[in-house]
């Protein structure tokens, strides 16, 4: 008689600090392996990464240690990191962020240099057993080679130390399980490439497969974002042959459970804390900074030529969709700049031509790129809104279809072949909402400061805010 038995997979992904949905996933997870296990059946319950972001109040206090706080009273055993882990923090708090972790993080192509050491905090594969029951957890994270450089690691492409891994591992276990924080086309592409790979649990691309989609022989599940959804693999494994029989996908949402009454409490206390910590006053403000995404501000002015000193630049582009709430005069605070700047987001600069840094800024001032929503890419506004510039004076025709008419840089006139250093944000290397931003050369990034954190900065020096209510484009008629 065959050796038959059942494993359940409950994953999530791509919770991002949304902490509403948390005391309800709590209830899911414990419900569901309550029942399992008491019908002798395994269960693994694991986070495919982005649970924290940096943009809610309590994991910026915390740096993230009440998420992993979270998860320990949650019930996982396994994780591995995504972007806003592995980028949003540095690399001392990373280093730090599961030092008092009960679960195990997995993550394979994350390494430290110089001599490509595993990092004290994880592990490149694991191995979880039932008696002789095995099944292997890989875990990968999407590498962004450039920016993990700059906050102090070195990220590899995953493929190949996948395989190499599938390889050694498969006669050795029952099941491979991949907690993959890829994205789903990357998923996809190791699915058809890399024979041997049982279950990918995605991240990274927000989908939602309700039924999971099967690639050859392995089944791929992700649960889309914010905790919406928990995920539910179930695998019928033959124990003697060494194969998975039945693999199927479910999601569950999360919506229809009731809350854990003391993981509410225990956020309601968290909030609380960083409150107090957040809301101490760090500078005063002697004017109203205010926020408009239709039209030019000081504000969005004042961005621009913080970006514009930070990178050493001679022009700051800043749109003025990463800006979400007025500062008040008075007292400011950091809870105040989370607030309006919540973006895990960095700067750059790039070295374009005048005729390249024109077509940008005709672009820009289109009303199709204006009001034009935005998402992903680590900002967590609505639209890209009015281009705030620095170091610039630009005449335009403000009407149906804007066009400029002049532009000085620092005085003197833009000249088309000249290269000129421009400091901006970094979504816009990611997003392509420039194209000619992409065409340019030298670009550069500076990690680990937050936009945030560079305003905590350049907000205490009073002249550079009085500069900041010069206009900077000047309409004028068509002529």
């Amino acid at each position: 008689m065959a050796d038959i038995c059942t494993l359940h997979l409950l994953h999530t992904n791509d919770l991002h600090s949304h902490f509403a949905s948390l005391p309800r996933i709590v209830t899911c997870l414990r419900t569901h392996r309550q029942t399992w296990e008491q019908n002798n059946e395994h269960v693994l319950t694991v986070d495919i990464g982005d649970h924290l972001d940096r943009m809610n109040i309590i994991t910026e206090a915390s740096f993230g240690k009440v998420n992993v706080e979270l998860m320990n009273r949650s019930g996982y055993q396994y994780a591995t990191i995504g972007n806003n882990e592995g980028i949003t923090l540095p690399k001392k708090q990373l280093n730090h962020l599961y030092e008092h972790a009960a679960f195990t993080v997995v993550a394979s192509n994350l390494l430290d240099p110089p001599d490509g050491r595993q990092p004290d905090w994880s592990v490149p594969y694991a191995i979880h057993e039932w008696g002789d029951l095995r099944v292997a957890l890989l875990g990968a994270t999407i590498p962004y080679p450039h920016s993990y450089q700059m906050m102090g690691w070195s990220s590899l492409e995953p493929k190949p130390i996948l395989s190499d891994q599938v390889a050694a591992l498969r006669a050795q276990v029952d099941v491979i399980v991949l907690l993959s924080h890829l994205g789903y086309q990357e998923d996809c592409r190791l699915a058809e490439e890399v024979e041997g790979i049982d279950v990918i649990l995605g991240a990274h691309t927000h989908h939602l497969l309700e039924q999971g989609v099967r690639i050859r022989n392995t089944l791929i599940a992700q649960t889309g974002r914010f905790g919406q959804y928990v995920g539910h693999v179930r695998l019928v494994l033959d124990r003697e042959k060494k194969t998975v029989m039945e693999a199927t996908a479910e999601v569950f949402p999360t919506e229809q459970y009731p809350e854990d009454t003391q993981i509410s409490q225990y956020l309601q206390e968290e909030m609380e804390a960083a409150e107090t910590r957040l809301n101490r006053p760090i500078a005063t403000l002697a004017h109203d900074l205010r926020i408009d995404w239709e039209e030019e501000t000081a504000f969005g002015s004042f961005l621009a030529a913080s970006i514009r000193e930070k990178t050493g630049a001679e022009v700051g582009l800043a749109n003025g969709g990463l800006l979400l709430t007025d500062l008040k005069q008075g007292g400011l605070s950091r809870a105040d700049l989370l607030r309006c700047v919540p973006h895990p987001l960095n700067l750059c600069a790039i070295t374009l031509t005048g005729e390249q840094l024109t077509q940008v800024l005709e672009q820009a001032i289109q009303p199709q790129i204006v009001k034009r929503e935005l998402r992903g890419c680590g900002f967590r506004g609505k639209v890209e809104g009015w281009m705030g510039v620095d170091g610039l004076r630009i005449e335009y025709v403000k009407d149906e279809h804007p066009r400029i008419v002049s532009i000085e840089v620092n005085g003197q006139k833009l000249e088309g072949s000249r290269r000129y250093r421009v400091g901006t944000v970094d979504m816009f290397m990611y997003n392509r909402l420039f194209p000619v931003l992409l065409q340019g050369s030298d670009v550069q990034f500076f990690l680990p400061v937050l936009l945030r954190e560079l305003l905590a900065e350049t907000l205490q020096n009073e002249e550079m805010i009085a500069r900041s209510f010069s206009r900077r484009w000047i309409p004028v008629r068509a002529g």
